[in-house]
């Protein structure tokens, strides 16, 4: 060890601290120990070229205790890799090439990602398989080692532990790793929570375990790791004391260096120590440069000689053959066989023509499909395909990330239920874009006696919430096959086949070689004419989904189509217009899947059902644990009917709200070639007569309780009008076209609106005007209309904590309300004036919008009682009363209610409490969006309120 050493030393420490400092975050006591370990490593032992960081015989080297990352970029940095010392400076930041831990892709020089503790031990077991692998058949062009620094935290992991146990069964002797004794983590010592003895446990595992005596001292370091390096049957442990935070006065040694900056005094004093200048910061002296220059020229000369020794002769692992359709060469069976079969027939068949392919299970491999007869890696035998990981799903996943990395196509397989053992390390797979194959078998409660334990109930739904992650579950051999076929062909995400343990039927096949990568989804029963519902479903269920299609037709004369959806995110991803081709909305649809199933309420409109497994199973015979969840053809073809027929006789016709929707979408597409034109009488009469057309097709009798016509003398719905094609009775409140100013001005508040309830639900009033106050549910009970307004005002500011000049209240923009909002401004309150769309303002007070706190007015009464209605389902509070506008209409009201004057009506006594309220946007109105031009179609954005139930949907209308 000579003085240019040590000075290179300790411009790595100087280096790593001042990152931590300007970032202002950080872990700085690891570089400060660590720094000759990497020093000596990077100039003594690696060999690497930075002008070409994935040359193939490099030695590989994982900072497992990614905390300390700044250490590795700066010797990244020194040594000659694309890290300028701008980078450093920019350690942590946005866009940076040093993130705070690090990741695989972003910089160049860094293997693999790291951060969670214990990954990158195990990683890099995988890496070490990969090249005693590689080096069976190089004919010596591969021989690198693989090198890790690992810290006290790696090694209480359990996942280390799992990887270090077949690391040292299968003699990865080129596997070293350091291991940064501190006896310091976060919380305190070490010693506190864990006194094992690392020395007995790895040698235990079949390990070398080296300890180097001096940790500041080059010569020392270097005679451990050759010592290491010459062990040719074992994996070494190189077992570093370290002292965390070396040199900083008042840090070192504590657990206050381990995961925020020094500071400036700690950091001032801590480079006086190393008789190091305070400024400049990111300081790299010329001689430090000029020496390590000497040894990168060195490095490159060695790539440089590989090169032409073996540059010509190596031969990387044959990837998997994508291309072709190898189904013609793979036949499918006729009869039923498990997915896991079908899984186990096309490795078979892939592995005798890849190198690459390689994976095995945790111990599961006759119950996942694995055993087909591939030849397993032995102690000192890497020429085989299969592993056996023995019962370790953690150190298995990650292990196949580390094959991923260097060049191989690997695959695990456990349970799904066990997936969650492995999750940490899959969700770095896909942080990577990493391919590797996850087979996951027993994929629902079909497991049976096993019991809730073994029975997958969230993980696959937890699967597919994992961004850049293929999760695929097929139904029968085809679609096996071609999840296959797409795990293959896709190298950038891990792809995950969820595969059963009961045998399927084989259904029809799909003619197209890409439609899963296309749609995720095909039929696979349908119907000769327009389906009457649909079922989706994915893997076991298809078959069932299919027998209940049967059902339905035999028995209910229901006609169904069948959509087999092995890849859910594909197909929830594909246009609206291309999914609608295949399940069209408006369509009743019934997603049958035996899984936690929170992802599928984005496809779903109102009317449509999902039916899943919300809760944990039980232990029982398989029939009998389909039967407790309610999995049988007859249960789920009662469903299904309810969908088509029974939702209007049980009193709650949630498809009814698809079916009204259709009569505002029409009377929204009527209107929009008048908006903007100026003449809202032709607006009225386009939304009027598609609003009528459209509601004459309900399977319902409905009867226009409260309607316009006759208030305005206009072409609209009149009182009394019956529609519809059905015998059960409903009433409807209508409003085809709310905010005709808005309309014929083309500016934002135009919307169609129809309330409907069961028949007696909506009051008949005699009047055309109601006097109505609305407020959201947290200012509910306060308001009284027989009280000024100016009073209820300052109610509701006290009930909500609001001044008076921060309750907004919304009041129509009319001749008659022009003394009242004067005076409410003269006393300081923020009035805002609309000249039309009431519904949609007041939807904005029971929403809670803190810009509109209350409704005031004197408006049309359909638009009363919508809102009504809309003020029950929402728990806010709504008073009105009769405000006829002329003398004819005062003697109308009088003749029914003497007291109008007086006799207030709350929501309930004017709409029931069922109600349903349906709107769209014409010209968009807050919370809705405008419409937009698909093609040939309009994309239109509605709201539905139902029994408290508040959703918008985006639907493609002709």
């Amino acid at each position: 060890m000579n003085s240019l050493d040590q000075r290179c030393i300790t411009t790595i420490r100087m280096l790593s601290i001042d990152q931590v400092e300007a970032a202002r975050s950080g872990h700085p006591g690891l570089p400060l120990g660590l720094a000759p370990i990497g020093y000596t490593l990077f100039s003594r032992i690696l060999n690497f070229d930075p002008k070409d960081p994935t040359w193939p015989n490099r030695d590989r080297f994982i900072l497992s205790a990614g905390h300390g990352s700044a250490l590795l970029y700066a010797l990244l940095h020194l040594f000659g890799y694309d890290v300028g010392i701008t980078e450093l400076a920019r350690f942590r930041q946005l866009g940076s090439k040093t993130p705070g831990h690090p990741e695989y892709g972003l910089t160049p020089g860094v293997e693999t990602t790291t951060g969670p503790l214990g990954q990158g031990v195990a990683t890099a077991v995988g890496m070490a398989i990969g090249e005693a692998k590689m080096r069976e058949n190089s004919h010596g062009a591969i021989d690198h080692h693989t090198y890790v620094l690992a810290s006290d935290g790696d090694l209480m992991e359990g996942i280390s532990h799992e990887a270090a146990s077949l690391a040292g069964h299968l003699h990865l002797d080129r596997l070293i790793v350091t291991y940064d004794s501190n006896d310091i983590t976060i919380d305190g010592p070490r010693h506190q929570s864990c006194t094992d003895d690392p020395v007995a446990r790895f040698t235990s595992y079949g390990w070398q375990v080296i300890t180097i005596a001096d940790t500041e001292d080059v010569d020392e370091i270097e005679r451990a790791y050759r010592e290491a390096i010459a062990d040719h049957d074992r994996p070494s442990l190189v077992i570093a004391p370290t002292i965390i935070g070396r040199g900083a006065p008042t840090k070192q040694n504590t657990s206050k260096a381990h995961g925020a900056p020094l500071g400036a005094e700690e950091i001032t004093a801590t480079k006086a120590a190393y008789g190091w200048p305070v400024e400049p910061a990111f300081l790299v002296p010329e001689d430090v440069r000029s020496y390590l220059a000497e040894q990168i020229v060195a490095k490159q000369e060695s790539h440089k000689t590989w090169t032409q020794t073996y540059g010509a002769r190596f031969d990387p692992p044959s990837p998997p053959l994508v291309h072709g359709n190898r189904r013609s060469t793979l036949e499918l069976p006729t009869s039923p066989v498990a997915t896991r079969a079908a899984s186990a027939t096309f490795l078979a068949h892939q592995a005798a023509q890849s190198t690459a392919l390689i994976g095995g299970s945790a111990d599961l491999a006759e119950s996942t499909g694995l055993n087909v007869g591939l030849k397993a890696l032995a102690p000192n035998d890497f020429t085989g395909s299969t592993i056996h990981f023995g019962i370790r799903e953690h150190a298995m996943a990650a292990i196949a990330n580390g094959l991923a990395l260097s060049g191989y196509t690997p695959y695990v397989s456990t349970f799904l239920v066990f997936s969650d053992y492995l999750r940490p390390a899959l969700r770095l797979s896909a942080i990577m874009g990493l391919g590797v194959i996850y087979l996951f078998s027993h994929d629902s409660f079909a497991v049976g006696e096993d019991g809730p334990t073994h029975q997958p109930i969230e993980q696959l739904e937890a699967l597919r919430i994992i961004p850049n992650t293929n999760v695929l579950r097929p139904a029968d051999a085809f679609e096996t096959y071609a999840s296959w076929e797409l795990a293959l062909s896709d190298r950038s995400r891990p792809t995950i086949l969820a595969l059963t343990r009961q045998p399927l039927p084989q259904l029809p096949l799909t003619p197209s070689p890409t439609w899963l990568t296309d749609i995720g989804a095909r039929v696979v029963y349908d119907t000769p004419s327009s389906p009457e519902i649909i079922l989706l479903a994915s893997g076991s269920e298809v078959a069932l989904a299919i027998e209940v299609a049967k059902i339905l037709k035999e028995e209910d004369d229901v006609w169904a189509r069948v959509i087999s959806v092995p890849w859910r995110e594909r197909f929830l991803a594909i246009e609206p217009r291309e999914r609608d081709a295949l399940a069209p909305t408006g369509v009743p649809r019934l997603v049958v899947e035996a899984s936690v199933g929170t992802g599928w309420h984005a496809f779903l409109s109102p009317g449509d059902r999902l039916y899943g497994v919300d809760h944990f199973g039980t232990s029982a015979p398989v029939d009998d644990v389909a039967a407790h969840f309610g999995f049988t053809a007859e249960k789920v073809a009662d469903a299904a009917l309810d969908l088509v027929v029974d939702s209007y006789r049980l009193g709650h016709p949630s498809h009814l709200v698809s079916d009204l929707l259709r009569a505002t979408e029409a009377a929204a597409c009527a209107a929009l070639d008048e908006v903007g034109l100026g003449d809202k009488d032709r607006a009225d009469q386009a939304a009027v007569t598609a609003m009528r057309a459209e509601l004459s097709r309900l399977p319902v009798s409905a009867t226009v309780i409260v309607g316009e016509g006759e208030k305005d003398h206009a072409p609209m719905l009149y009182v009394g009008e019956r529609l519809g094609t059905g015998t059960i009775d409903i009433d409807l409140a209508v409003d085809p076209l709310e905010g005709t100013n808005f309309a014929a001005s083309g500016r934002e508040g135009a919307i169609s609106v129809i309330a409907a309830a069961q028949s007696g639900g909506f009051r008949s009033l005699p009047g055309y005007y109601l006097e109505k106050l609305i407020v959201g549910e947290r200012a509910a009970g306060v308001i009284d209309l027989n009280r000024p307004l100016l009073e209820n005002i300052k109610r509701v500011a006290s009930r909500l904590g609001l001044g008076v000049g921060e309750t907004s209240v919304v009041i129509l923009a009319k001749p008659r309300h022009a003394a009242v909002i004067a005076d409410l401004r003269a006393h300081g309150v923020p009035v805002i004036e609309i000249p039309d769309g009431d519904v949609m303002a007041s939807l904005r007070v029971l929403k809670g919008d803190p810009a509109t706190v209350m409704l005031w007015g004197i408006g049309g009464t359909p638009e009363g009682v919508i809102s009504a209605a809309a003020t029950l389902a929402l728990s806010g509070q709504m008073l009105a009363r009769c405000a006829p506008q002329s003398d004819t209409e005062a003697a109308l009201v009088a003749a029914d209610y003497p007291d109008y004057a007086t006799r207030c009506f709350d929501a309930s006594e004017l709409a029931h409490p069922s109600s349903i309220v349906v709107a769209t946007s014409i010209t968009g109105a807050n919370p809705l969006g405008p419409p937009r031009t698909v093609g040939e179609f309009s994309e239109l954005e509605s709201l539905w309120i139902q029994e408290g139930r508040y959703g918008v949907v985006r639907r493609l209308v002709p």
